[in-house]
């Protein structure tokens, strides 16, 4: 949903290469302002089981009223929805967070400062300056070729806008979703929210639209072992008709997005296949 820099979206088209063999995609790089006149909004297949307010724990709160954060972060939490969408996750001190593919790190942040002195976050594909100087002493930057985590290791993993560019990039899912699984506590979460396709897409609009139809992410996610546990209308915009590119300035921040919560099965163990 941020405008990114050109800096930040050369370092970006420098990994694609890498993603290809570490299962993992980027943020949106740079694309062309589509003008397409805007359609009737279609309704998602898939309706919110949760209502949209979620009332975040003082330690989320204190993370998002935190005087540290940059400035350009905070003008984007009206859109984002930062308290609220945290809360839904049940982002906790002393949780072990794995983020993938952080990119400006808006959310690694955020993570990072909930979880406290006593959790830790991992996040694959982090801009350097947000976490240089140990800006975020709990956080590590994963390695492009091993996550670096443990079997049953983790209490949530965190993915915000980059499914859609994992189809993109044509990664087989069911193995990078297999790591995700495997990473996982029995019990843990996995958090994924992207920008909405028009129900019944499919895959048609990750590379122009860079959307991708709800219906596909749940589909392969419960295949890969995953409960769904709910949705949420949090970042639902109805006056988003899912016909142009998220890069268009009508639109740009303003997506429908949807909100995905899923859970490793308590009874599951990780194999240490891919972990």
């Amino acid at each position: 949903m941020a405008i990114q820099s050109n800096a930040v979206r050369s370092w970006q088209r420098s990994f694609v290469i890498g993603l290809l063999f570490v299962a993992g995609c980027g943020r949106e790089p740079a694309a062309p302002a589509q003008t397409a006149a805007p359609a009737a909004p279609t309704q998602s297949a898939v309706q919110p089981t949760v209502p949209t307010a979620t009332t975040p724990s003082p330690a989320i709160a204190a993370a998002v009223a935190n005087p540290a954060r940059p400035a350009e972060d905070v003008v984007r939490d009206a859109d984002r929805k930062p308290a609220e969408t945290l809360a839904f996750f049940d982002v906790k001190p002393g949780q072990v967070v794995f983020e993938f593919v952080a990119g400006g790190g808006y959310f690694t942040e955020l993570l990072s400062r909930t979880v406290g002195d006593t959790g830790r976050v991992v996040a694959s594909r982090e801009e350097p300056p947000r976490i240089a100087g140990a800006r975020l002493p709990n956080v590590t930057a994963a390695p492009d070729q091993d996550w670096g985590l443990a079997p049953d290791s983790v209490d949530l993993v965190f993915t915000a806008l980059n499914y859609h560019d994992v189809i993109n990039l044509k990664v087989d899912r069911a193995p990078l979703l297999a790591r995700m699984f495997n990473a996982l506590k029995p019990g843990g979460t996995l958090a994924i929210i992207d920008h909405a396709a028009a129900a019944g897409s499919g895959t048609r609009d990750v590379g122009t639209l860079h959307r991708v139809d709800e219906a596909v992410v749940m589909a392969e996610v419960k295949a890969a072992g995953f409960e769904l546990v709910e949705t949420s209308n949090l970042l639902h915009n109805p006056n988003d008709a899912h016909t142009v590119a998220v890069f268009d300035p009508t639109i740009r921040g303003k997506t429908d997005c949807f909100v995905l919560k899923f859970r490793k099965p308590l009874a599951s163990a990780a194999t240490g296949a891919g972990a």
